[in-house]
């Protein structure tokens, strides 16, 4: 069979295949040629620009950066020893598809981070996978002591440990793999920033695309298989954060909440993978330094992110002084979705009073008065209503509607109810036609009769 495929190979003019045992990787110049095995110098190179050693697993050797954050460390606005205290089972209230028991802490978690040589597609590889872990810090390269021991008892975390688990050449992705597979078996649950769409399902991929060259306990990596405990930080920073900036992408993140600025020696995240094939075509590491540097930031912003986010999703308002208007409406909405109204409430009062636009303040106005007026609560939504359009000078008709509709069938005060009615009539109109929703000017209209008509039938009575 193998005859009859090379001969097949050679008639459409094609180089003879080798088979994936005989496969090796071989850098060429600028002209295609060849180029020579780097010298020791060269490779030590990397050493020197990521500090880290050479990682030996049953399918052969990658490179490990390693670099320990101690916990009083200040990340912005956080300190990684917050995260210590944090009880992440606060977002699996807002987010039950993150699987999070209430027992769990970020102290048992992996932060995982990938970069890639590309966005998608099944020629993608993960170059390199970031990890960070909360441990008792002595020196280990990749065996995470935070873990509980062999009596159960856990050993204080001192430090943040970032690990970068990288490929110096396309070949050593087996060990790469089965070195992050060992990693994670060390702790319970995973976090992530957007890597339930991206990390995660890449990673899956490349295990399946090695299973032929892994050890059998590697095959699966049972940490990143759905279903699995999964802190995605994308979604709960999304939902909370969307109204005020204009990106939740990580690095605005760590800008606009956080208040991290990085370094010079940052890359954007796009020139990454052209950073690596130079790296691959050249052999020079220079610019490798930038994508370490990049991956170890990622990660450990990650990391007080989570804090953060747990934080403001558990806290109770009573000091909400870094909290903007629309950060507090974002989380009255959370609450108000998880009937705490309570809170619900305290947040949407305290983001009316900080609420800087007209635009923001029609919001606020509106869903809060929707939410008394379905637990009936009608003379509160009635003051809030009438609030609502003294505090916001505009053409919103919605305030005058809803009081109309209050007096007609909850006070059966028809004469206030025609007064309301009218004023929204009155608004209505006042609008230019491209304005007005359809219908609105028609219903008003309508609502307008029936209460006169109520009101001459009583006089008639």
């Amino acid at each position: 069979m193998s005859d009859a495929l090379e001969r097949l190979r050679r008639l459409a003019g094609l180089r003879p295949q080798k088979s994936r045992t005989e496969l090796t990787y071989i850098p060429l110049d600028e002209e295609g040629e060849p180029r020579p095995a780097r010298s020791p110098a060269v490779q030590g190179r990397l050493e020197e620009l990521a500090p880290g050693q050479e990682v030996e697993t049953a399918v052969g050797c990658c490179y490990a950066a390693t670099t320990a954050f101690p916990l009083e460390e200040e990340r912005g606005r956080e300190r990684l020893a917050n995260a210590l205290e944090a009880r992440p089972a606060t977002l699996a209230l807002f987010h039950p598809e993150f699987r999070l028991d209430r027992d769990m802490r970020f102290t048992d978690a992996v932060f995982l981070d990938t970069e890639t040589t590309g966005l998608g597609g099944a020629g993608v590889y993960a170059f390199m996978v970031g990890v960070g872990t909360f441990e008792r810090w002595e020196g280990a390269l990749h065996r995470a002591d935070g873990a509980a021991g062999s009596k159960g008892v856990r050993a204080t975390p001192t430090h943040f440990v970032v690990r970068q688990f990288f490929m110096r050449h396309p070949g050593e992705e087996a060990a790469l793999l089965a070195a992050l597979a060992e990693l994670l078996e060390t702790k319970q649950w995973m976090v992530t920033f957007n890597g339930r769409s991206f990390d995660l399902p890449l990673l899956r991929s490349r295990y399946r695309q090695n299973l032929a060259f892994l050890p059998v306990h590697c095959h699966r990596a049972s940490r990143l298989e759905e279903g699995q405990p999964h802190l995605d930080l994308l979604p709960p920073a999304r939902r909370l954060w969307r109204r005020r900036l204009q990106s939740c992408r990580l690095i605005h993140l760590e800008q606009r909440v956080l208040g991290v600025e990085r370094g010079e020696e940052d890359v954007p995240g796009a020139l990454i993978p052209a950073l690596y094939l130079d790296y691959l075509r050249t052999g020079q590491a220079g610019e490798m330094r930038r994508v370490f540097y990049h991956n170890r930031e990622d990660i450990v912003s990650m990391a007080a992110l989570a804090s953060h986010l747990v934080q403001v999703y558990a806290s109770e308002l009573t000091q909400p002084d870094e909290l903007a208007a629309e950060d507090l409406f974002s989380l009255a909405l959370c609450h108000e979705s998880q009937n705490a109204t309570s809170l619900a409430e305290r947040a949407y009062r305290l983001a009316l009073e900080r609420a800087a636009t007209d635009a923001l303040r029609n919001e606020i106005f509106a869903r809060w008065s929707a939410l008394l007026k379905r637990q009936a609560r009608w003379k509160e939504a009635a003051e809030l209503w009438e609030r609502w359009f003294t505090t916001v000078k505009g053409a919103d008709v919605t305030p005058f509607i809803e009081l109309a509709k209050y007096h007609e069938w909850q006070t059966r005060d028809l004469e206030q109810a025609e007064m309301w009615a009218a004023w929204g009539l009155h608004t209505v109109e006042a609008l230019p036609a491209h304005r007005r929703l359809p219908g609105q000017r028609a219903d008003l209209e309508h609502r307008l009769r029936r209460i006169q008509n109520k009101r001459k039938n009583l006089r008639i009575v």
